[in-house]
């Protein structure tokens, strides 16, 4: 009889094993789904305060639009654009430190995520933290980009141009500079406004080279022709610079600062005893000139009421310009390239002491200037 009982037991536990089986895996069914419920009902209520944060934002109540976002990260604290939306709102109000360390720990699990480095990027130059800035924007700008936003993250890369000019790091802008000349569209407009960056990046010879693109794309822009006519003068080729001032002036002859640009570029390029294609007789006559305006200059300066320091070098001056004059101006000998250049010297160190006594030149005495500056230390 025992021996019969024993299979009976054995299939009394295992019904009951199966049934408690089936109530655990209904319990752990109703359970998953009471908590997906729940998680549901929360995402609902975490949308609606982020609803109402970028309502706050737009409405300019930066502090409540802070509580609201904290709701919502409270209820959903994984989602990212719940927790930039916070971090941005936080640094707007200048909780710096709050934003960063909310940013921090997003980007732990996604180093390479380029929004996220956004917003670390921004904080840090709100804060004048160039290192940090330049650090995130980079780290950003090679991150994780879908294959559709080659425009934005170009913008990005514009962005952080601007933000190392603002910081004086011309060096690095003009590398980034270099990497957005490679991507840009042909465009008259997208090469005007890289050669504007150029310009202020203190890069002459780059800004020409796009000016010139952007009018040979678009003759008719005069931003462009103009701009390089001001970047070829940079440069000292003024040539080239009267081309395109004639250029821009035809389509705004109203213009007045191309007008005297232009002026001056043709006083210099006329006054210059060095220009090409002279004869020996031409150069010693310009050179002439230019000394006698040169000290006659000097003589209106020192009537006028300066420094005895000043007064002493324009009165050295005046005395090495009278004794060289005599031997530039032999009718059997032209002065030989070394001579111009030596006369050429003495009549830039006569403006340049003019200048730092007495002010601001005339435009012939501006163009006699940049003639010096132009062949001071070049050799024949």
């Amino acid at each position: 009889m025992e021996v019969l009982r024993i299979p009976r037991i054995l299939n009394q536990e295992l019904v009951l094993l199966i049934a408690l089986s089936l109530v655990a895996v209904g319990a752990f069914i109703f359970t998953r789904r009471l908590a997906a419920r729940e998680r549901q009902l929360e995402t609902k209520i975490a949308a609606v305060w982020f609803q109402r944060g970028e309502d706050y934002l737009r409405a300019g109540q930066t502090d409540k639009a802070i509580q609201a976002f904290r709701k919502a990260t409270s209820d959903i604290g994984d989602n990212q654009k719940y927790v930039l939306a916070l971090a941005s709102a936080l640094a707007a109000e200048k909780h710096s430190a709050e934003a960063q360390q909310l940013l921090l720990r997003l980007r732990e699990s996604d180093p390479e995520d380029p929004e996220i480095n956004i917003h670390l990027a921004r904080l840090a130059a709100s804060q004048n933290d160039t290192q940090q800035a330049v650090h995130y924007y980079q780290s950003a700008l090679y991150g994780r980009w879908p294959s559709d936003q080659v425009n934005e993250r170009r913008k990005l890369r514009f962005e952080l141009v601007h933000f190392l000019l603002d910081h004086q790091q011309r060096e690095l802008a003009t590398s980034e500079l270099l990497i957005l000349q490679a991507q840009t569209p042909d465009s008259a407009a997208a090469h005007v406004e890289l050669a504007k960056l150029f310009v202020e990046a203190g890069d002459a010879l780059r800004a020409l080279a796009e000016y010139s693109e952007a009018a040979r794309l678009e003759n008719t822009n005069g931003e462009a022709l103009t701009g390089a006519g001001n970047a070829a003068f940079q440069l000292g080729e003024y040539g080239k610079a009267e081309q395109f001032l004639r250029a821009a002036l035809k389509l705004d002859p109203d213009s007045p600062r191309t007008r005297q640009l232009l002026t001056l570029t043709q006083l210099v390029q006329g006054e210059d005893p060095l220009a090409p294609h002279l004869s020996a007789l031409d150069r010693q006559k310009r050179l002439l000139s230019d000394l006698e305006r040169s000290a006659n200059r000097v003589d209106d300066c020192l009537s006028q009421s300066t420094s005895a320091e000043a007064s002493a070098e324009l009165q050295a001056l005046k005395a090495e310009a009278l004794t060289a004059v005599p031997k530039l101006s032999s009718k059997s000998h032209s002065p030989d390239s070394d001579a111009v250049r030596s006369g050429i010297g003495l009549m830039f160190r006569m403006q340049q002491a003019a200048s730092a006594a007495c002010g601001v030149p005339t435009m012939e005495d501006q163009a006699l200037l940049l003639i010096g500056r132009q062949h001071s230390g070049d050799r024949p």
